[in-house]
């Protein structure tokens, strides 16, 4: 079981193939800000990854992080699964 570290709120063990915006949301209790469903369309789901950073990435993520100039900068947790122990910190949320 990975665990999840999210700063200012904990470290959590969450279930193995859960989509990480999933897991700081329900398991962690951070209000992240996401609004497409898990689509890679809108990009408000970004976290800075602190330790742990999945070396692929979505084609989807990819373009949109591109296409916003946000490549190197930021991951969107709506494309990755929880396959390991990862550290974020989350960049956008509801408050």
């Amino acid at each position: 079981m990975p665990e999840l570290e999210v700063e200012g709120a904990g470290a959590f063990d969450v279930d193995e193939d859960r989509r990480l915006v999933l897991a700081i949301e329900e398991d962690a209790g951070v209000d992240i800000m996401h609004q497409c469903g898990s689509h890679a369309h809108c990009a408000t789901c970004r976290v800075e990854f602190l330790d742990g950073e999945p070396e692929d990435m979505t084609e989807a993520e990819h373009a949109l992080l591109e296409m916003r100039e946000l490549l190197g900068e930021a991951r969107l947790s709506c494309q990755i699964l929880c396959e390991h122990d990862m550290k974020v910190r989350v960049l956008m949320t509801v408050t």
